[in-house]
């Protein structure tokens, strides 16, 4: 059997993958993407540089990230580094600390095992946050 899955929205049910008629998927697409849109519209260009940086250095170092070690290699305070990322969580949507000092995933990579996995353009794998 081939399926192609690309324009296809799945929910998990138990161990079934039931698929989402498309006018339902459209519908809550269109609201993930406004609630994504009006979070992102609260970040200023510094705390979108901070929360890039994260992302391109997690995807690299595949280890969790301290605000010392954003500020660092960004040349930036710690303490302003430190708020962009308690704002970033607080958010819920850009970035998690787990142990409240190491970042563990950041949007949309995860450094735990998430059971959904993505590859980026470069052929890189990772959890999906």
């Amino acid at each position: 059997m081939n399926t192609n899955l690309k324009r296809r929205m799945l929910m998990g049910i138990g161990k079934f993958m039931v698929p989402i008629p498309r006018v339902i998927a459209s519908k809550g697409l269109e609201k993930g993407v406004s609630g994504a849109r009006a979070k992102a519209d609260l970040l200023s260009p510094e705390e979108r540089t901070i929360h890039h940086f994260i992302v391109s250095r997690m995807s690299k170092t595949k280890t969790p990230l301290t605000a010392e070690q954003v500020g660092k290699e960004l040349h930036l305070p710690v303490d302003r580094v430190e708020a962009t990322i308690d704002k970033l969580e607080e958010l819920k949507t850009f970035l998690y600390r787990s142990d409240g000092k190491g970042i563990n995933w950041a949007y949309p990579l995860s450094l735990e095992n998430t059971g959904h996995k993505i590859t980026a353009s470069t052929g890189e794998r990772f959890f999906a946050a």
